[in-house]
């Protein structure tokens, strides 16, 4: 990384007696390149502008980066300024009310060598904005604060015309359930993706509820609004689900019908999480005597399919049925169909009919519907359905048998599947969300899709505060990084995000929530433009500077601080798009560090939320710190660092740093005068703390690799 010099400014450096001088460009009005105002330590011309050396005071620029939370800063600078006369009034006037706006404008300082008279020989140090004025008859204090265009904005922004709601911000590779409908059922088992997002109800119009996804056009055509079935767990496709999104209301929505009808098929459950194991034939042999089978399915330590077969020696009332319970799922439903299949072959017993109920229980009693009869003898594979309606409590499906005849029976009876679909009546009042399997927003650089978080970081700055689509300083290294493993250049799918907000949220903690989750740290650069920095790993490692004890003073040799020491996680990842949960979680520990600091069994662990971050990390650290979230706060804290710092005496090695950067010492004997305890100097550091003032520059550095 670090700064580059031009090249006159890197010349001067290198010689001695060096004069510095910083000039400060204080931008009013539009900031048009000659809307602005020179100040400087000393009086000065560069570029054929004079610049009035009115700061009395010696400014101090301090930035850092913080590789625990991922965040980085620049603290505010303040100038001591003489209250001259300016056109014919105090500067102070100039600066406040007078015709030009100065407050909450650019300002660039720009440190000049020697007296240089070509700015572009001088060195920006600095940008950021003028956010405060003071002064009495004979001084001003101004403020300076670090560029920040992502302050007082929130997203999302964009409300429906009419009923004011917000259109939802999204990222990520999101999956629908393809497999089943309201028409053609499927099993609820296999109804296997939950990586959807939400879409708010927007409003309910000719017979459909219109569900908000974005406030941008998608070609994605997996918009099918689903219901979460909370009992279930499932997503449900509901019923005339439109596949692209729809511009209405001023923003883009899915539309499905507004009786949230959905269907699926489902087995017989007893509060537990449903299973698909039915759908293989199940077949049972009654023997000559009619002896009673009372199960042929069974899971778990219970019994939720059952076949009965009866016979009273020399009547008619002879019988074997089978019954199926059913746990309502969760909704308020008006009306259902349920369905059967099956089959009948008799080896015995021709004298033999049959009969299938629907039947209702709750409250003690039993409710049932005969729908459908056949006299005698084989049946073949048919479907036979019954509608039911003021559904409670839970739902059977019965079929029965009836002898005719004293006569002994035998023969195969073949369930092979029971579906249940289901109308709810649940409308726009009481239905606030659906959910939809339809991909998150596309770049704004080049349009193609998101998938990672270090994508959506960038392409929020783009999209919500006007950031440029030139690729940040450090960009490709990152995203090489977080897309391809370093070992055999594969894909990698551990940095990958789902994120949707459907309220405003600050985006400054939205930033940085994704600097976190996903491992890089953004900030902007001396000259304005932003940078991206992550650590990669020690084989890759290479230092912008390597200083021996001339270059530097004042050496202070630390260690990190034992309670910034991480050596077990409790990681829960992938947020539940319809529950205050994690679908996953992975419990990953550094058991060498553990040992080795004497760490009790119960002792330094933390727990983690990752609610964007769906990448399965590592149960350990591993060599590469970018394989995954653990590796990399793994390989930063998992064990205690060194921490460098010192003053650096020598500009040739000294201007061009900035935090970020990797340094290293000289390894080569008598070239520093102590070893950090007892170890060499072989080590790579990253620059967390530097600050800068004329003709000084001293910074902390923290062991990397």
């Amino acid at each position: 990384m670090s700064l580059t010099l031009p090249a006159a400014y890197s010349s001067a450096s290198k010689v001695g007696n060096i004069q510095e001088n910083w000039i400060v460009q204080l931008y009013y009005d539009n900031e048009g390149a000659n809307d602005w105002v020179g100040i400087s330590m000393a009086d000065t011309t560069v570029g054929s502008v004079f610049y009035h050396g009115v700061i009395t005071n010696t400014p101090s620029i301090r930035s850092s980066i913080d590789l625990v939370k991922s965040t980085a800063k620049t603290g505010n600078i303040s100038l001591s300024v003489v209250n001259f006369q300016y056109k014919g009034d105090d500067f102070s006037a100039e600066l406040f009310l007078g015709t030009r706006k100065y407050i909450n404008r650019n300002v660039k300082i720009y440190s000049q060598l020697n007296g240089d008279s070509t700015l572009a020989n001088c060195l920006q140090v600095y940008q950021g904005r003028l956010i405060d004025i003071s002064h009495d008859d004979a001084s001003i204090k101004l403020t300076l604060t670090e560029q920040r265009p992502w302050d007082f904005i929130s997203i999302p922004q964009t409300k429906t015309t009419d009923t004011k709601v917000y259109a939802p911000v999204s990222y990520g590779d999101f999956v629908k359930n393809t497999n089943s409908s309201y028409s053609s059922p499927e099993w609820v088992n296999d109804l296997s993706s939950l990586a959807y997002r939400p879409a708010p109800l927007n409003n309910t119009k000719s017979d459909f509820n219109f569900y908000l996804t974005s406030d941008s056009d998608s070609s994605d055509t997996n918009h099918e609004p689903a219901y979460y079935d909370d009992a279930l767990h499932k997503f449900l496709p509901i019923k005339d689900g439109t596949s692209a999104d729809v511009l209405d209301d001023g923003v883009y929505n899915t539309k499905g019908d507004d009786q949230v009808k959905r269907g699926f098929k489902q087995t017989a459950v007893s509060n537990q999480e449903y299973s698909n194991s039915f759908p293989s034939v199940l077949t049972e042999n009654p023997d000559a005597n009619g002896s009673t089978v009372d199960k042929i399915f069974d899971r778990n330590d219970s019994t939720y399919w059952h076949i009965q077969y009866k016979k009273t020696s020399g009547s008619d009332s002879s019988n074997l049925g089978v019954t199926i319970d059913f746990e309502k799922p969760a909704g308020d439903f008006s009306q259902g169909v349920l369905k059967m299949t099956y089959e009948v072959d008799w080896v015995t017993g021709s004298h033999v009919s049959h009969y299938i109920s629907i039947r209702q229980k709750y409250g003690g009693g039993t409710y049932g519907y005969t729908t459908h009869r056949a006299n005698s003898g084989d049946y073949a594979k048919t479907t036979v359905s019954t509608a039911c309606s003021s559904l409670g409590g839970s739902m059977e499906i019965s079929i029965l048998f009836e002898k005719h005849s004293s006569q002994a029976i035998e023969g195969h009876l073949k369930i092979y599947d029971v579906s249940v679909e289901l109308e709810s009546q649940e409308r726009d009042d009481q239905h606030k969300f659906a959910y939809v399997g339809a991909d998150g927003l596309t770049n704004s650089w080049d349009s193609s899709a998101i998938s990672y978080g270090h994508e959506a970081h960038r392409d929020l700055l783009i999209r919500y505060t006007g950031y440029t689509t030139t690729a940040p300083e450090n960009w490709s290294a990152l995203d090489e990084d977080r897309t391809r493993n370093t070992a055999d250049d594969g894909d990698i799918a551990t940095w990958k995000i789902r994120w949707w907000a459907l309220e405003p949220v600050e985006l400054k903690k939205l930033l940085e929530q994704m600097q976190y989750e996903f491992g890089f740290i953004f900030k902007f650069r001396p000259d304005g433009t932003g940078s991206y920095i992550h650590v990669l790993q020690t084989s890759e490692l290479s230092a912008a500077q390597t200083f021996s004890y001339s270059d530097i003073t004042n050496l202070q040799i630390n260690n990190t601080p034992f309670s910034e020491l991480l050596t077990k996680m409790e990681i829960n990842y992938e947020k539940h798009p319809a529950e205050n949960r994690h679908l996953s979680s992975v419990t990953a520990s550094n058991s060498t560090a553990r040992t080795s600091w004497n760490i009790q069994t119960k002792e330094n662990i933390s727990e983690v939320n990752l609610d964007m971050n769906v990448g399965t990390p590592n149960s350990s650290g591993q060599t590469d710190g970018n394989a995954d979230f653990y590796s990399y706060y793994d390989n930063l804290f998992g064990d205690i660092k060194k921490v460098i710092s010192c003053d650096i005496v020598n500009p040739a090695v000294s201007y061009d740093l900035e935090t970020g950067d990797i340094i290293q010492f000289s390894n080569t004997k008598g070239e520093m005068p102590i070893e950090p305890f007892g170890d060499n100097w072989a080590d790579y550091y990253m620059i967390t703390t530097l600050n800068r003032s004329p003709g000084k520059v001293n910074i902390a550095c923290r062991e990397v690799g």
